[in-house]
């Protein structure tokens, strides 16, 4: 199983972070500032570089404005639903025996 920070629903979360704080009006500075921490450190979680945990994960929530599931969307993908693979279910005909 790939890590989860190379999947399509982290890119998305990633997204969405990002989306939440430019609709909040912040720069990475205002964050960085308000969680006292590092610029880079906001940017390196925008850009995937780095994972964030779930309290990191709730004050930004906090900070942004924002509700825990607006950074869950995954159904928002990219890709239409029409191209999406499915499994098709296996054939129910028997084979006659000779």
């Amino acid at each position: 199983m790939a890590k989860t920070i190379y999947t399509e629903e982290y890119k998305i979360f990633q997204k969405l972070l990002k989306k939440a704080r430019e609709d909040a009006g912040l720069t990475q500075v205002d964050v960085a500032e308000a969680l006292k921490t590092p610029q880079s450190f906001i940017s390196k979680i925008e850009a995937g570089d780095r994972r964030i945990d779930v309290i990191e994960f709730w004050n930004l929530a906090k900070l942004y404005k924002k509700p825990v599931d607006f950074f869950f969307k995954f159904d928002d993908k990219s890709e239409p639903k029409s191209k999406k693979k499915s499994l098709k279910a296996a054939s129910s005909t028997k084979r006659k025996s000779k």
